[in-house]
């Protein structure tokens, strides 16, 4: 069991997503996830499967070129995106893994979301229609 959060169902369209299970505080980091580095001659094959969207761009120099990317390995796989996000989320290249933080007080029972982006306030477009 997770201490800050709980996996539910949101719909067809935007399937699972996280949710806080307790009051979490601006500052409090909710999640460490570890991650995989995935090689990239491995990568080519994943862009072709579900697994493609739960990867991140990962860009250590020690590891470039030949692991550009990563997955989780961690409840955090379910934080869903969102352009007004309640987290943030920082990489720990030294640990392998990807700090999740809030950025604001967020209440029992709402979602948590990050920018997908890597940074909060960026409004790219991305790979797929965003359901806010």
């Amino acid at each position: 069991m997770h201490d800050y959060i709980e996996v539910r169902f949101i719909s067809e369209r935007k399937g699972r997503g996280a949710f806080a299970k307790k009051i979490i505080e601006k500052g409090t980091v909710i999640d460490i996830a570890n991650v995989v580095l995935i090689p990239n001659k491995e990568y080519r094959k994943i862009e072709k499967t579900l697994l493609y969207d739960y990867c991140y761009i990962w860009e250590d120099p020690k590891h470039k070129p030949s692991f550009k990317n990563a997955i989780t390995l961690s409840v955090s796989q379910f934080i869903n995106h969102s352009y007004s996000p309640n987290l943030k989320y920082l990489y720990d290249y030294e640990n392998k893994a990807i700090e999740y933080s809030a950025i604001k007080d967020i209440n029992e029972g709402e979602e948590l979301t990050v920018n997908y982006n890597g940074l909060v306030d960026d409004t790219s477009p991305l790979w797929f229609n965003v359901q806010d």
